[in-house]
């Protein structure tokens, strides 16, 4: 768990910024507010008060072209905010005196050396401009296992930041609202609250209030409403304000909010909509939940009403973990948002076994599944597998059920928190020969899971069978790419396992099958692994080869930086740019050139093992 004692994180704080002795400089500012509108809300009506949640060698990077097309939104401009007047040193013959600088809040973190951090130097080589520019770029809802866990360890880490005047937006609000983007609330709490002296980010006023209301709690959200208002004034505060109003029955007050907003230019037609729920208009219709925010969340629920169709295509993480407990939600939309939140990263493993374990399946249902007769490819059809597996008295048993579970997971674009949910089940399965059909799911869904003995033991099994029973030589070669990639033989390349796993591919058209190799060579590659440069040569003709996949390809500016920052060897801001240059869906569909140049940029900045580990679920996501 990352939630520390608040007293353990200031200390932490101040001891990095005290041996920093940071030198003041400019930094980027964020666009005025709008002017705070004085209305103050009256009191928010009772309401039952949800308990606060526990707290939760170096080697160059290839020299590839760039890759072309564009992706995301590339980062607003900063502007620079005005250099503070330079204090001249009294100077004697023997020493200088200088004044002493304020630490800066931005340094505070969560991690350091013995949990996890990246080092608390690791934004040595960036300027502070860099630095901002390559947090704005992280991509949020990040569905791979791996990069979610790299990019929380970059906004987590106590370090020290590059000089400059620690003004709006600063690092530390930009760090806590990328954490709300991924769905990590109680880590973003834990730096946002108190708020930071000296920061004023309306992210640390905002954050809290949001968090309120994805816990049902409305009472605290509009208590916070009034300094809103006075302090910042902003959208998020004005339409916080109309739905305290309402639901304290105070219709005029709502209707003066409302009125107000929109005379400042206010438009959100989801908004308008939930707002003449709120007030009573039965006839409304609520089509879309917008932007699918906390606050659209909250009004929706205040009104009572069912959840619009659009709800999990717009929903954030952490909307979809609130939207998992919302009574009002059809069972299995609230078990599709629990798997949804689960992907993300935004819900543990655990819970979402819970939703499964919870739902209720009618006798029919599941005597159908179980007789195979069921079409069912759903989220209940994963629930009566999770329940399934947890009954099952015998291992042939659990063993088809989880190869079962697996497969539809895979159909599902669920593969690694499916993992994640079986991981105990998985580390206590032993190999048995009589179900060596289900080895390349158990050794697929056991990496995933980061079982990786299982994986080899299951891998072992194979080899040490005959290659013509069950086709257990086939299963071996085609398990390899991935056991290699996992360090199986120490990570060591070896030719004639390779031609092995490419026999495997002979039904595949040439530049198929050329193009699979290729991806493989790029990911052993950054995973550490030395490929005989000849292994390269039968591939050229690949490089003529369109691709057929219709893959978004990274902006290049992130990745002309990207070889900048590793050039600089600046660790944090490479690690930023690289998770930019990966995208939020990287590790299944980052193209090859992005993945080369992400993964030995990894590596060139020392890690190591997170490009392996990287490199490991790409694979797994692409069908090795």
């Amino acid at each position: 768990m990352l939630r520390a004692s608040r007293p353990g994180r200031h200390i932490a704080y101040w001891q990095v910024l005290l041996a920093a002795g940071l030198a003041a400089g400019s930094l980027a500012a964020a666009p005025a507010c709008a002017q705070p509108i004085r209305l103050i809300p009256p009191p928010a009506a009772p309401a039952e008060t949800a308990p606060a949640d526990p707290a939760p060698v170096p080697l160059p990077p290839p020299q590839l072209s760039p890759p072309g097309g564009q992706i995301g939104t590339p980062p607003a401009a900063i502007q620079n905010a005005p250099d503070q007047p330079a204090t001249a040193p009294a100077e004697t013959s023997d020493f200088v005196v200088r004044p002493l600088q304020a630490p800066d809040p931005s340094a505070a973190g969560l991690l350091d050396d013995t949990n996890g951090g990246l080092g608390v130097t690791m934004w040595r080589g960036s300027d502070r401009i860099q630095a901002v520019r390559a947090i704005g770029v992280l991509p949020g809802s990040v569905r791979s296992v791996a990069l979610h866990g790299l990019q929380r360890r970059l906004l987590l880490t106590t370090a020290e930041v590059p000089g400059g005047n620690p003004g709006t937006p600063s690092l530390l609000g930009l760090r806590v609202t990328q954490l709300y983007r991924i769905g990590d609330i109680a880590a973003a709490q834990t730096l946002a609250v108190p708020k930071p002296a000296g920061l004023k980010d309306p992210v640390f006023l905002q954050l809290p209030a949001e968090a309120a209301l994805l816990k049902d709690d409305t009472a605290q959200a509009c208590g916070m409403s009034e300094q809103g208002l006075r302090e910042d004034g902003s959208a998020f505060w004005q339409k916080l304000n109309v739905l305290c109003r309402y639901q304290a029955r105070d219709v005029a007050g709502g209707d003066l909010a409302l009125s107000l907003w929109r005379d400042g230019g206010g438009d959100d037609p989801a908004f308008n909509a939930l707002a003449a729920a709120l007030r009573g208009d039965a006839k409304v219709k609520i089509e879309t939940l917008g932007g699918g925010s906390a606050l659209h969340f909250a009004m929706l629920r205040a009104a009572g009403r069912p959840l619009p169709k659009d709800t999990l295509d717009v929903a954030p993480p952490a909307l979809l973990a609130a939207l998992a407990g919302y009574d009002k939600a059809e069972a299995e939309l609230r078990l599709e948002a629990a798997e949804q939140a689960a992907a993300y990263g935004a819900l543990p493993a655990a819970a979402l076994g819970e939703a499964y374990a919870g739902l209720a399946i009618p006798e029919a249902a599941r005597a159908a599944m179980a007789g195979g007769k069921s079409r069912e490819t759903g989220a209940r059809a994963a629930a009566y597998l999770y329940q399934s597996v947890q009954s099952a008295a015998d291992p042939a048993t659990r063993i088809d059920l989880l190869q079962r579970a697996w497969d539809l997971a895979q159909t599902r674009n669920l593969a690694l928190p499916t993992a994640a949910l079986y991981r105990p089940q998985l580390a206590a399965l032993a190999p048995a020969e009589n179900a060596a059909a289900a080895a390349p799911a158990i050794i697929r869904m056991a990496l995933a899971a980061g079982e990786t003995e299982t994986a080899r033991r299951w891998g072992a099994m194979l080899m040490l069978m005959p290659p013509e029973r069950d086709r257990a030589g086939d299963l071996a070669a085609a398990a390899w790419p991935l056991l290699l990639l996992a360090g199986d033989d120490n990570g060591e390349w070896r030719d004639s396992r390779f031609d092995a796993w490419l026999a495997t591919l002979d039904a595949l058209p040439p530049a198929e099958r050329n193009a699979r190799a290729a991806l493989l060579l790029v990911l052993a590659e950054g995973a550490g692994v030395a490929v005989p440069a000849e292994r390269w040569d039968g591939l050229l003709t690949a490089a003529a080869e369109k691709s057929a996949t219709g893959q978004p390809q990274a902006s290049l500016a992130v990745w002309r930086n990207l070889l900048r920052s590793v050039s600089a060897n600046a660790r944090a801001e490479s690690l930023a740019l690289a998770l930019a240059l990966l995208g939020p869906d990287g590790t299944a569909q980052a193209d090859g050139q992005s993945l080369a140049t992400a993964l030995g940029a990894l590596r060139s900045v020392g890690l190591t093992a997170e490009a392996r580990q990287v490199a490991l679920e790409a694979a797994l996501l692409r069908g090795f």
